[in-house]
């Protein structure tokens, strides 16, 4: 689940797109051509800025059920790592291109290419890391921070019976609920009733 992103400058202008639900993409790939990853603005940010319970588990990637953009970037996934992902970054054990929890954005004025699996992706996209998250059974709060979007802050209600559920289904189900609902600030701009479908990236 650890995939590599690149930014360009864009001016910041957010939008959400129609109401209406769409099927969640593929799940993201490896592949990519230029890559980046927003890393956290402050490296020596306190141990308490990262907390989650060790009892949750709400790994996988989740899409929105309408898009979500900010100028020319575009809001790709929520990625959630597992347990032990948390546990080592709250020990410290880090790694400058991934963390337990982020936010994936494409740059859709980027050039696309075809993967491996038929799939189209930008060429051009971003990692977001941390400044800091709270995760357990009841919130998911993550803050973040970068040039080109400015302040991300993310807050989300997990629904535990409805992501049990859809793992056990698996990803071809044919229904996409929400597993998350909530709001995202990005910039001086806030999308609310804001929800997150479940997919396992296989």
């Amino acid at each position: 689940m650890k995939r590599l992103m690149i930014p360009a400058l864009a001016p910041l202008l957010l939008f959400v797109a129609c109401e209406q639900k769409t099927a969640a993409p593929a799940a993201p790939t490896e592949t990519t051509e230029e890559r980046t990853v927003a890393t956290p603005a402050n490296s020596t940010t306190t141990e308490t800025a990262f907390q989650h319970d060790p009892a949750i588990e709400l790994t996988g990637f989740y899409f929105t059920q309408t898009p979500v953009q900010a100028g020319n970037w575009k809001l790709t996934s929520l990625d959630i790592g597992q347990p032990s992902d948390f546990a080592d970054w709250e020990a410290g054990k880090r790694i400058e291109t991934y963390a337990p929890i982020f936010l994936a954005f494409d740059d859709v004025t980027s050039p696309t290419a075809e993967n491996e699996l038929g799939q189209t992706y930008h060429k051009v996209s971003l990692r977001l890391l941390p400044d800091g998250y709270s995760v357990d059974g009841k919130t998911v709060r993550y803050h973040a921070s970068d040039k080109r979007l400015g302040e991300v802050v993310l807050e989300l209600y997990p629904d535990m019976a409805a992501y049990k559920k859809a793992r056990s289904s698996g990803p071809n189900d044919g229904v996409q609920k929400p597993v998350f609902t909530g709001s995202l600030q990005i910039g001086a701009e806030r999308i609310r009733n804001l929800s997150f479908s479940y997919h396992p990236g296989e």
